[in-house]
């Protein structure tokens, strides 16, 4: 008796190569997207990852409680630690390392109830702004570290020894006069104050003085009105700035 011919079983076990055609077709779309990514836009990425969550689910959009897509963004969940970061572009994981850098040194700050005179913030243009105002570094009309001040210092230059950038270190002063012989302007005072902090990171913490370059700008560049006291303290500053790469400055 002749066997017959089972056209509909082939059919069916071979359906199988259609979808995993279409899996394959849609994870190389992908990855072409994921590469065309010159800056990461987390809004953006959350919108392909919906689309092709709902093209992988067969149309049926996978929901989770309030009815958002199952797939989440890489490196957002717990213990991720890669994924979003590694698609960050140099300047922005530039700019994570700094602020993690700032974190610490606020810490530090308010551990040491100092937190008042120390202004920490990030400047598109030049990079992370450490802002030491008052007597936190030195007395008045003094360009000599305090005792208090070493400590804080070799804080600070334990985190900036992490980076690779380059530091900014500028002294400003309130627009109180000065005429010592030592310190006949005020001058001569922001210049000293800069250049010996700068002597003290290099002398004794070991810092790369390569890395380091300083400025004086007297009174000239206030942040604050000189007509208070506060207003004084603010302006009577140090500012330590870690410059964005391609900020060098001479």
């Amino acid at each position: 008796m002749p066997k017959k011919n089972k056209p509909e079983e082939n059919l069916n076990a071979e359906r199988w190569l259609v979808s995993y055609a279409d899996f394959v077709t849609l994870l190389f779309i992908l990855f072409i997207i994921l590469y065309s990514f010159s800056q990461i836009d987390v809004k953006k990425y959350q919108q392909v990852a919906a689309s092709l969550a709902y093209e992988f689910s067969g149309g049926r959009q996978g929901m989770s409680g309030g009815g958002n897509p199952v797939m989440k963004m890489p490196g957002t969940g717990p213990g991720d630690g890669t994924g979003l970061e590694e698609l960050l572009s140099p300047e922005e994981k530039e700019k994570k390392a700094l602020e993690k850098v700032a974190d610490e040194i606020a810490k530090y700050a308010r551990e040491k109830g100092v937190s008042a005179n120390i202004n920490l913030h990030y400047d598109e243009e030049r990079g992370l702004y450490i802002s030491i105002t008052g007597t936190v570094l030195y007395e008045d009309a003094s360009a000599t570290l305090t005792r208090e001040a070493k400590e804080f210092v070799k804080i600070i230059s334990d985190q900036l020894k992490k980076l690779p950038n380059h530091i900014r270190i500028e002294g400003h002063t309130d627009n109180r006069p000065i005429n010592s012989a030592e310190f006949p302007s005020n001058w001569e005072l922001s210049a000293a104050r800069s250049v010996n902090l700068v002597r003290y990171l290099i002398e004794e913490l070991d810092f790369d003085p390569t890395r380091l370059s300083v400025a004086g700008y007297s009174e000239y560049r206030p942040v604050a009105s000189n007509d208070t006291v506060e207003g004084q303290n603010k302006n009577r500053r140090v500012e330590i700035i870690v410059l964005k790469t391609e900020e060098r400055e001479p």
